[in-house]
């Protein structure tokens, strides 16, 4: 029975999984941001979040892909004037990304799309059982990259 639920729990994992991008993308497309992805939105969230230039490989660590992936991305948000580049004053060799007067305007739009996805009506679950889900899927993931 065990084995089966794990089987079945990694199917669930995926589609939630897959919901929460639909959901994210769809909410992009309604506030005019239809080139976005839930990856670009990551990367905005982390910036508004963290109101400071914050370097790449940062970025890359905190959204858990590669950095010649948030490369791309970034260049992306770069060409649509939401993100800019500066030049690190500890380091020539590394960018510092930081929000432009755009981008921060765009913290209202992560924050109604970030309310909508959190809601734990959305998710018809309680707080406590909430709580236990970050818990153990944290778990799951570190004890799974902790091995890589």
């Amino acid at each position: 029975m065990a084995l089966k639920n794990r089987f079945n729990s990694v199917k669930y994992l995926e589609r939630l999984s897959q919901f929460l991008i639909d959901t994210i993308e769809t909410e992009l497309k309604s506030a005019g941001y239809p080139s976005l992805s839930h990856s670009h939105f990551e990367i905005l969230t982390y910036l508004y979040r963290k109101k400071e230039a914050i370097n790449m490989t940062t970025i890359a660590d905190e959204i858990h892909r590669k950095k010649p992936t948030v490369t791309i991305l970034i260049n992306k948000l770069e060409s649509l004037h939401l993100v800019q580049k500066h030049v690190s004053q500890i380091d020539k060799r590394e960018f510092k990304i930081s929000l432009t007067k755009e981008g921060r305007a765009f913290g209202k739009i992560a924050l109604k799309i970030s309310s909508k996805l959190l809601s734990l009506g959305l998710w018809g679950i309680e707080p406590d059982e909430s709580n236990r889900l970050y818990s153990t899927l944290e778990k799951i993931y570190k004890h799974i990259y902790s091995k890589k």
